[in-house]
């Protein structure tokens, strides 16, 4: 149950990427483009000074602000759908957590009844 009520609800959700938009940080907004002139300058001292901790620091602290800029981008969408294909999937997910928990968390009470031999 938990399996396929996770399954419905990650279908009927859309995912998409505004990451032109730019890059939030606050109330400011650096242009996406921007994101990459760490990664640049990195690139190019390390052509310049290929022995250099520092540009291989600045080339990787470029890669992560390019992979946050992507991550920070990401929009969740959950289309129309029904009241009861809504109430479908979180019975399924509920119910099936239920029946998880139930069998991780409660010890086997046939253990108990059985004769010590």
């Amino acid at each position: 149950m938990l399996v396929a009520g996770l399954f419905w609800l990650t279908t009927m959700v859309q995912v998409t990427s505004l990451w032109g938009s730019g890059f939030r940080i606050g109330a400011t907004t650096i242009p996406s483009g921007l994101t990459l002139v760490p990664l640049i300058a990195g690139i190019v001292w390390v052509f310049f000074n290929p022995k250099s901790i520092g540009a291989k620091i600045l080339c990787i602290i470029g890669g992560i602000i390019i992979i946050a800029s992507i991550i920070m981008s990401i929009r969740f969408h959950v289309p129309r759908v029904s009241l009861f294909e809504f109430i479908l999937v979180f019975i399924g997910i509920a119910g099936g957590a239920g029946l998880i928990a139930r069998v991780l968390f409660t010890g086997n009470k046939n253990d108990s009844d059985k004769p010590k031999q």
